[in-house]
C-alpha cells in the first residue's frame, strides 16, 4: 500500500465504521422489538 493511496483509504474506513454500527443499532432495536412482543404476548 503506497502512502498516496492513504487520504482516499481513510474516509472509506471511516463510513464503513460508521455504516457498521448503523446497522448493529438497527439490528439491535429489531430484536428487541420482537423480544418485547413475545414476552407481551405471553402475557
Amino acid at each position: 500500500m503506497l502512502y498516496n493511496d492513504m487520504p482516499l483509504i481513510i474516509p472509506v474506513l471511516a463510513a464503513g465504521y460508521v455504516l457498521m454500527i448503523y446497522l448493529l443499532l438497527a439490528l439491535a432495536k429489531y430484536t428487541t422489538n420482537i423480544s418485547l412482543k413475545s414476552v407481551i404476548g405471553k402475557q
